[in-house]
């Protein structure tokens, strides 16, 4: 059973929660809810979208102050209250919903996730209570239970100095969790760097991280100190180590055994105290075996790995970072948005996100650009990712003709014959014509049977994005049958 405190409502207020898991115990102001906030035990505190005494962001603030942040889901009815729902997250609002378009079945989803999350909290030791936010741990945004596991991991190890490598795709955020890894740990007041491996060169790369002396190699005019050193009694980040070339892990392994380095072109040994946090997008273990990556190397950094989940695989972080991405945006072009609607929110779960984290801010940061408004729009989403996904071509080699579209055929007017063939006049039977429309509804059903609705190879077999598969869907009425 899910414990809820509903500020400023009666029960008529969300009768999409009739009937499921959930106790809702109503009051009428900001004043009672934070003195039963204080007294109870509840697993989230719904607040209405206005409120006598106090208004929903205050009340808000005063929540997380006082119950070390208490999931807080917000109402939300009118356009005065999609004004501060941005502004909200800031102070640590969990969540929001719009009565009117959320279904019951999100808004227990909400709950669901926003109980996790308490419970997670209450479990932790009360030394790490104070890095989690109304949305995540420290800067790291996510509350799905995949980051729950991470974040407990993470707690593990906050006060012990153990080597650490993220594994995780391209996007998904492996440098803020090493960032993270640094920040909470015993040398959180220390330097802490990092290198992107594969951006470096890799004749170059050895000079930067261990400094060279002078004249070592051309252009060395004087002697330099490198990354390691400068990292010296903090922590570095080596970002995609899978990349380092076979003779550069050895001094890796080096530093990690010994915690000796030297420069390049010099004798000197010198001696560094650092913490080595590395990631990868790669499959080490597959690496060692065809003899680009060394064992005893990946041994000693594999001591405590952390994997990352892309962001497809942990949907319900899609709100709250975008949330956290549009305040940025909000901060960096002095854009207008404050709010995204439940079309919108549908949308963005709806993608599958191949670039993670990374695609997702690119693909706002162009969507708030482009619609300077106040309210983000599924359309506005639909724009950029039907740009961001150019049609693929059919295996057969025949594309469905878009609505409002013309097939065109491209002719080298260099060589149009001189004479063109008269077609054969031909008796067509019309009974048996179809509409484009119903050719467009049939094609689209048999590939998704076809291919068990799976969107992202029938928009390839269709030769369509996925965005506009998702249209068509919504134009044909078209549901998957549970």
């Amino acid at each position: 059973m899910i414990s809820v405190l509903y500020v400023g409502g009666k029960k008529v207020n969300i009768p999409e929660l009739s009937g499921m898991n959930v106790h809702l115990d109503y009051v009428q102001n900001g004043m009672i809810a934070l003195s039963a906030v204080q007294t109870g035990d509840f697993d989230a505190v719904i607040i209405e979208d206005q409120l006598p005494l106090m208004t929903p962001s205050r009340l808000l603030k005063e929540l997380v102050s006082i119950k070390n942040g208490i999931p807080v889901i917000a109402v939300v009815r009118g356009s005065e209250r999609k004004r501060e729902v941005l502004a909200d997250f800031d102070l640590g609002l969990f969540s929001y919903f719009e009565p009117n378009e959320h279904s019951g079945e999100e808004i227990l989803a909400m709950l669901d996730s926003a109980k996790r999350f308490q419970d997670f909290k209450r479990e932790v030791p009360r030394t790490a209570v104070r890095h989690f936010s109304g949305i995540g741990f420290e800067e790291i945004v996510g509350v799905s239970e995949q980051m729950l596991k991470i974040y407990h991991l993470m707690c593990q190890i906050k006060s012990k100095d153990v080597t650490t490598v993220l594994y995780g795709e391209s996007g998904t955020g492996k440098n803020l969790i090493a960032r993270t890894l640094h920040l909470i740990s015993l040398r959180r007041d220390r330097p802490n760097i990092a290198v992107n491996c594969p951006a470096i060169p890799s004749d170059l790369l050895e000079s930067e991280l261990f400094g060279h002396e002078k004249g070592a190699f051309t252009g060395a005019i004087e002697r330099k100190d490198g990354k390691f050193l400068s990292a010296n009694s903090g922590s570095i980040f080596l970002d995609e180590i899978g990349d380092m070339s076979p003779s550069l892990q050895a001094k890796i392994l080096r530093v990690l055994e010994s915690g000796e380095i030297e420069r390049v072109g010099g004798a000197e040994t010198i001696r560094v105290d650092v913490r080595i946090i590395s990631a990868t997008n790669q499959d080490l273990e597959n690496k060692i075996n065809d003899g680009s990556f060394r064992q005893d190397l990946f041994h000693r950094i594999n001591v405590f790995p952390i994997t990352v989940p892309p962001l497809r695989d942990r949907r319900e972080d899609i709100l709250p970072t975008t949330m956290s991405i549009l305040k940025g945006l909000k901060k960096k072009h002095n854009i207008s948005v404050n709010f995204l609607s439940h079309g919108a929110m549908q949308t963005l779960d709806q993608y599958d996100w191949p670039g993670n984290v990374r695609e997702l801010e690119n693909t706002l940061e162009r969507v708030v650009l482009i619609h300077d408004k106040p309210i983000i729009e599924s359309d506005d989403i639909k724009y950029i990712l039907d740009e961001n996904s150019p049609s693929a071509p059919s295996p057969k080699g025949d594309t469905p003709v878009e609505q409002g579209e013309q097939a065109v055929t491209s002719v080298d007017q260099g060589t149009l014959p001189t004479q063109v063939e008269q077609p054969t006049s031909v008796s067509i039977d019309t009974s048996e014509i179809r509409t484009l429309k119903e050719m467009e509804h049939e094609a689209i059903i048999a590939g998704l049977e076809r291919n068990n609705w799976n969107m992202t190879t029938t928009s390839q077999e269709l030769g369509i994005s996925r965005m506009t598969l998702y249209r068509k869907l919504d134009q044909h009425g078209l549901r998957k049958k549970d």
